[in-house]
């Protein structure tokens, strides 16, 4: 399992920097020879995937005709093919033509919040959450944060993904542990995406009901603490500023970072005023001003922009283009496309609640430019997985949208990958480098130039493991 990383001092969160440095101290990127180190590792079975321009996902320049080598399910050394060495008897996959790209992390999703288009308790079970990875991993998305589920069941499900890699050794992320404590040898190796969670959202309605809520979910062991500042568009009533400042100091006190879900700009300005960690969903009634530009900036408050759930209140009003796409065809339930068809389905799509995110939909999209060009990280999210927010084929409409509002793929991919991973503070994803998880994408076109070009996926690797049935042929 991956390690949260610790920023701003929350307490409950370990740091794994130091104890990982005598694991990492073998895995310089010059030569690729593990066993010149004395690394006990060195005879595990070693991958070398060559020929493909590797675009790392730290912000440097792409590296044509890269080496890439992976033991145990790690990166071992990674850079250009006159600087790194296939050592004899490595496993190599010729990749000349292709592009290699970190795996996509969904800051801001759902896992096991529904199956179909039924929500609630019965679809959260393990099995349909292993679904759903798996679905995600087909696309690309090897990491999800679920920020948002009926229970707590995620939390198993997170604990007992396998993490290592091709040879059932020991964890290199358990450095609590005893060497002697290795990988079953039965143990399945992880080929769907990993999985973060914050279990059930909270709502409390006073400050004093915050801190009996964050002990619920610190006693089960959620990743992060998530609440909504939101008044349903004037059918509710939002969380008041004291409740939410109160749930943010005990989240923080117990070691959780904080999400929330916002919709205005007033209550995002409380919100970072009050030491929220993440923003969740972009500012959607009116601009951004340059106050809250800077506040964000300076506090290093991230956003999930999560267009798509935008899209998704609106779209089934009639039969979406995407319905058509093969991309999309490749993992569609024909029956939930049925359904969705149905004309009382399509009725609930319409009315004020839809027309009104219809028309802020460019009001979000201007917003996330305008915090993006201030300084202000996007961490990617979609907020997918609740019904016909189709997990996998969403995080590409949500890329494609993106370049649409006028970011450029780089910047897309960045936000999609170490951007992602230092917000949502997960350490071993988020980049190619020496020690983190092999998870990567093989692409056939540069998705620097277009990035839609990232649906042209030839595998995708997590932990250097294949992901069944990811190969798409079309465009």
């Amino acid at each position: 399992m991956i390690a949260l990383r610790q920023r701003r001092a929350l307490p409950a969160l370990a740091v794994l920097g130091t104890a990982l440095a005598p694991w990492l101290a073998g895995c310089g990127s010059d030569s690729g020879d593990a066993a010149a180190t004395g690394d006990p590792d060195a005879d595990a079975p070693l991958q070398a995937f060559v020929g493909a321009t590797l675009w790392d996902g730290t912000g440097a320049p792409p590296v044509p005709g890269a080496v890439l080598l992976v033991r145990n399910g790690r990166v071992e050394a990674v850079g250009p093919a006159a600087e790194v060495n296939v050592p004899e008897g490595a496993t190599v996959h010729d990749l000349a033509g292709r592009w290699i790209v970190p795996g996509l992390i969904n800051a801001h999703g759902h896992v096991g919040q529904a199956r179909g288009l039924v929500s609630g308790a019965e679809a959260h079970t393990r099995e349909n959450m292993e679904d759903q990875l798996a679905l995600s991993a087909r696309y690309g998305v090897t990491t999800v944060v679920s920020l948002g589920e009926p229970g707590y069941d995620g939390v198993a499900v997170r604990d007992a993904q396998p993490s290592a890699g091709a040879d059932p050794r020991l964890d290199p992320t358990r450095l609590d542990v005893a060497r002697a404590d290795v990988a079953r040898p039965d143990e399945p190796r992880l080929d769907r995406a990993r999985l973060f969670v914050a279990g059930v959202v909270m709502n409390p309605r006073t400050p004093a009901e915050a801190a009996p809520q964050v002990a619920e979910r610190a006693a089960a062991g959620v990743d992060w603490a998530k609440i909504r500042v939101d008044d349903g568009l004037g059918t509710g009533e939002a969380m008041d500023r004291p409740t939410y400042a109160a749930t943010i100091d005990a989240s923080h006190e117990a070691g959780l970072p904080l999400t929330a879900h916002v919709v205005t700009l007033e209550d995002a300005r409380g919100l970072v005023r009050e030491g929220v960690d993440v923003l969740g969903h972009s500012i959607r009634d009116l601009p951004v001003d340059r106050e809250l530009v800077e506040l964000m900036r300076e506090a290093e408050v991230c956003l999930h922009p999560t267009l798509t759930r935008e899209v998704s209140t609106f779209v089934y009003a009639e039969r979406p283009d995407f319905f058509d796409d093969p991309f999309f065809l490749r993992d569609a339930d024909p029956d939930v496309m049925a359904e969705l068809l149905l004309p009382e389905r399509q009725a609930g799509y319409t009315g004020r609640a839809a027309d009104w995110y219809r028309n802020q939909l460019p009001v979000a999209m201007a917003n996330m430019v305008t915090l993006h060009e201030g300084g202000v990280r996007l961490a990617f999210g979609t907020d997918s997985g609740p019904p016909a927010r189709f997990q996998g084929y969403f995080e590409h409409m949500e890329l494609a949208m993106m370049q649409e509002a006028g970011l450029s793929p780089e910047a897309i991919l960045i936000s999609a990958t170490s951007v992602a991973a230092d917000c949502m503070r997960l350490d071993g994803v988020g980049t190619l480098t020496p020690g983190n998880w092999a998870d990567f994408m093989v692409v056939r076109a540069d998705p620097l130039a277009d990035i839609r070009h990232l649906r042209q996926i030839q595998e995708v690797r997590v932990a250097g493991n294949p992901v069944p049935g990811a190969a798409f042929e079309g465009r």
